[in-house]
């Protein structure tokens, strides 16, 4: 089998450290605003593009 740099444990440990930090939670939440934002605005120029066309 290959052999990853990386480990399940590792990554369960990393996303932890991510979750119970209250420092980093408050960035991870901003950047999850902003990509919920940046997919809801392809989704609605998609459905609602030529609607929106001058």
């Amino acid at each position: 089998m290959a052999n990853y740099g990386i480990s399940v444990e590792k990554a369960k440990a990393f996303l932890r450290s991510q979750y119970q930090s209250q420092e980093k939670w408050d960035n991870n939440l901003k950047l999850l605003r902003a990509l919920g934002v940046f997919a809801g605005s392809i989704v609605l120029m998609r459905n609602f593009g030529d609607a929106m066309a001058i």
